[in-house]
């Protein structure tokens, strides 16, 4: 073709996948596609990827939409140069033919490697840091999904690998037995380092140790030619360094992209108002003594969801140059574990009555612990709350997640001296502020939602009718 069509298909990530979910599009028709440019979310049976480019071109037309589910070749769009025809285009994607499985460059250069290499003995296979897209350049192996001494098959889950954009299962290519794992949890390596071995029944320990000692297929390969050294003197023990370099990994590095993107795209202000929380507390433990769970931040969401009602801008978001306005009050929780920090959603807030709230709270923070947070728990939020009163915090502020455009910050209850109608008296006080998204509304605004919660906390007897 004279415009140089190319096609991008539905990758193929992994031994097992056959399809894939196009989540959403990352490119416009009419973008110029580079190498290594984010094109699309794609999800498999185990996770949200990132589908890079390959080519250079323009972006000519999309031939899937967001949520169609796909098979691995599948034609996704057309790139090529920008003066091409739409007869070209037409006659290109009429003429296109899925490659074979196991015939696209693109699909073997995805896959994770568990392979015999010619420096290796017979019946050993290399599982090596695998190469998912262009830009990756290394990993960190988050965990092992399989024990030394099992027996693995291909197609096989052997362990979480987590890049720069996400974490990634690495799958098996070879059968045989889980011999070695050189790798630990955490480390950070290169793309082709030696991760662990896996060999036949009949293969001994100490081969396996010399090839591993040698640093596998690619040391050998190196070092080949490369003069023996004498080994130096036994030098005397070296002092431990005054610091210690501790890799960001796992889920501290997803929280810290997530909050940095949210910091450096989200222009925040903060606004901070005192509660008498006097009442609200009354309500919480005459409820609690007659047999039903309710905390103060059940009350707190409940009322948030009343007064969301009244200024709903406090439950937008904002989305390229539009307000999205949501009608339901999808709360999102903060649940700090010493994993991390998760935040699942309590859905209709709004309709749901102080007891369901209690309940819904108590089982998505056992979920939380028990780690059975899903898609499901963790998505559709429209505001959020993070409580750390419960830790004698007094005042915060927190960062505004993404896609939303508030967040509470809820400090402790606690006695202060307050001065009413020229007389001091002893009030259970708490401070509530709001980080917000100065592109949605401002802090009048959300003055103006704090003062509505003040009044629902202070006269609270309606959040549990």
């Amino acid at each position: 073709m004279s415009a140089n069509l190319q096609e991008l298909t539905m990758p193929k990530w992994g031994l097992t996948m056959e399809e894939g979910t196009l989540v959403r599009w990352m490119v416009e028709v009419g973008d110029k596609i580079e190498p290594g440019m984010e094109l699309a979310e794609v999800e498999t049976d185990k996770i949200v990827n990132i589908m890079e480019a390959t080519q250079t071109g323009v972006l000519l037309k999309k031939l899937a939409d967001e949520s169609d589910v796909l098979p691995v070749g599948a034609l996704l769009g057309v790139v090529g140069e920008a003066s091409a025809q739409d007869a070209e285009i037409d006659a290109f994607i009429a003429a296109y033919k899925p490659v074979e499985e196991g015939g696209s460059e693109e699909a073997s250069e995805a896959a994770p490697e568990a392979a015999a290499s010619s420096s290796a003995p017979a019946g050993v296979y290399e599982i090596t840091m695998p190469k998912w897209g262009l830009t990756m350049e290394e990993g960190t192996l988050v965990r092992w999904m399989v024990e030394v001494g099992a027996t693995v098959a291909p197609g096989d889950e052997l362990a979480e690998v987590e890049t720069d954009k996400i974490v990634n299962v690495l799958e098996n290519t070879q059968a045989g037995i889980l011999r070695r794992t050189v790798a630990e949890e955490g480390d950070v390596l290169p793309v082709g380092a030696l991760l662990g071995i896996i060999a036949e029944e009949g293969v001994s320990d100490a081969d396996i140790d010399a090839f591993i000692a040698g640093g596998g297929a690619a040391a050998a390969e190196e070092g080949a030619a490369a003069p023996a050294e004498q080994a130096p003197e036994a030098a005397a023990p070296a002092a431990a360094p005054a610091e210690e370099l501790v890799p960001v990994a796992g889920m501290r590095a997803a929280i810290g992209k997530t909050v940095s993107t949210s910091w450096s795209t989200i222009p925040h202000y903060m606004v901070t108002m005192a509660i008498d929380m006097g009442k609200a507390d009354a309500l919480s433990r005459s409820m609690k003594q007659a047999g039903t769970k309710v905390s103060i931040n059940d009350l707190i969401i409940k009322a948030a969801a009343v007064a969301a009602q009244k200024y709903p801008l406090i439950n937008a978001s904002f989305a390229d140059k539009n307000i999205v306005m949501h009608r339901d009050v999808n709360m999102s929780v903060a649940v700090g574990l010493d994993e991390g920090l998760f935040m699942p959603v309590i859905k209709n807030c709004q309709s749901l009555s102080l007891v369901e709230i209690g309940v819904r709270s108590r089982e998505l923070v056992a979920m939380a612990k028990d780690g059975k947070l899903g898609k499901e728990e963790m998505s559709g939020a429209t505001i959020a709350i993070s409580n750390m009163g419960m830790l004698g915090v007094e005042s915060f502020i927190a960062i505004v997640p993404p896609n939303l455009s508030a967040i509470l910050a809820i400090g402790t209850v606690k006695d202060e001296a307050v001065v009413r109608d020229g007389k001091i008296e002893i009030a259970k006080m708490m401070r509530i502020t709001v980080s917000a998204d100065h592109r949605v509304h401002d802090g009048a605004y959300a003055a103006k939602f704090l003062g509505e919660l003040r009044s629902v906390l202070e006269a609270p007897e309606a959040l549990s009718a």
